[in-house]
């Protein structure tokens, strides 16, 4: 019996979905992704990360406790304007 050979894994050409619905679904499955790996890059090394996420400019998701989130923000525009 032959084996039967696949394709493997194809790369994918990155291009803007045109589709609302396919978009809105990828973007869920995504940010859910990005959020996993903030968790475990937090806990594995042991650094404070926030994440804020603008999806079409209306919508925003944030990853992290609020305070430090907030605390985050501030001091990322406090280095910015002292440069």
């Amino acid at each position: 019996m032959m084996p039967i050979k696949s394709e493997g894994r194809q790369k994918i050409q990155m291009a803007r979905m045109e589709k609302a619905s396919n978009l809105l679904v990828t973007f869920s499955k995504r940010r859910c992704g990005l959020f996993i790996y903030a968790s475990e890059f937090s806990i594995l090394c042991g650094v404070e990360i926030a994440i804020i996420v603008f999806f079409s400019g209306k919508k925003v998701f944030s990853f992290g406790h609020h305070q430090y989130v907030e605390m985050i923000v501030d001091s990322f525009f406090t280095k910015k304007q002292s440069c």
